[in-house]
């Protein structure tokens, strides 16, 4: 199946926001949609946060939420489909997503977090080229930022520069230049997702890597169930981003960082640590199923294709 790039986003396209996971603070979604409106774009909302159709923490039933994504990405004139929050509960609606309609209506579609599921099963089903990147409620400051200017110079076609931080400093652990088409993020969604039909095929690929609440212990038994289903070593390089790690102090462990270390020394393959994705205050735009490359030299982190026709 060929790899699809979603059409770019043109000044005054329509942007849909869903919420295909947990349901966003209504008022940090209004500020978000606010800035928006301002870079130029006209923004919509989907069913469920229009009717505050709200399960628990979920923002709807599955059925709802799923059909709330596939009106998104049926509707025409939506351009460009952006995630109001992670969260929890994207893994329910992986079976009820018609991927043929996704293949044949495709679009922008941004988020990162808990909605690594729906990239993940996106990616592999449709083949489509999708982006990490920040939601309009949990990361209104980002949207408020100088640099949303190069987030949407990415969508629009404009630029290939992901990497805006350039002073964030960056550890190798590994070092060494590679090139795959990229895969990520939330590690412990892609280790949820092992044996399903929902997660792609990782020979050649760079693995983008980041998580939040976790412990060195939870990184070392995603990390350990991915080497025990065979798929680590077929990655051609890793690229770890920002982990918000719980610490127990009654039972000491090694680091995350320590944890991680141990792995690449093992795999021994080009890995970088400290790139500036994830739940951290920096939030670089990542397309997803599209050509990376990997570098011990400036940019460190480059596109080696257009990901937008």
């Amino acid at each position: 199946m060929e790899r699809i790039k979603p059409p770019k986003l043109r000044p005054g396209d329509e942007i849909r926001i869903i919420a295909p996971a947990s349901a966003p603070d209504m008022i940090r979604l209004s500020k978000g949609i606010s800035r928006l409106k301002k870079l130029g774009y006209r923004v919509t909302v989907g069913k469920n946060i229009k009717k505050l159709n709200q399960r628990n923490d979920l923002a709807a039933p599955a059925k709802d939420r799923a059909e709330e994504l596939m009106s998104a990405f049926k509707d025409d004139n939506v351009k460009a489909i952006f995630c109001a929050r992670g969260g929890y509960g994207s893994i329910h609606i992986l079976s009820l997503l018609d991927y043929d309609i996704i293949r044949d209506h495709p679009k922008i579609f941004m988020g990162y977090s808990d909605i690594t599921a729906l990239h993940l099963a996106i990616n592999r089903n449709a083949n489509l080229i999708t982006f990490h990147g920040p939601m309009v409620a949990s990361d209104i400051e980002d949207f408020a930022k100088p640099s949303i200017k190069d987030f949407m110079d990415i969508l629009t076609g404009n630029s290939t520069k992901i990497n805006i931080y350039e002073d964030r400093l960056i550890k190798y652990i590994i070092p060494g230049n590679t090139e795959g088409l990229s895969m990520g993020t939330n590690i412990s969604l892609v280790a949820s997702l092992l044996g399903t039909n929902y997660i792609p095929d990782t020979t050649g690929r760079i693995f983008f890597i980041e998580d939040t609440d976790v412990t060195s212990g939870d990184i070392d038994r995603y990390f350990f169930s991915m080497k025990l289903a065979d798929i680590v070593d077929k990655f051609n390089g890793f690229v770890f981003g920002d982990f918000k790690a719980i610490f127990d102090k009654e039972e000491p462990m090694p680091s995350i960082e320590d944890v991680i270390q141990k792995f690449m020394n093992e795999i021994n393959k080009p890995s970088l640590y400290g790139a500036p994705f994830g739940h951290g205050e920096e939030q670089m735009i990542i397309p997803l199923n599209a050509m990376v490359r990997i570098s011990d030299e400036e940019p460190y982190i480059s596109l080696s294709e257009n990901v937008v026709d």
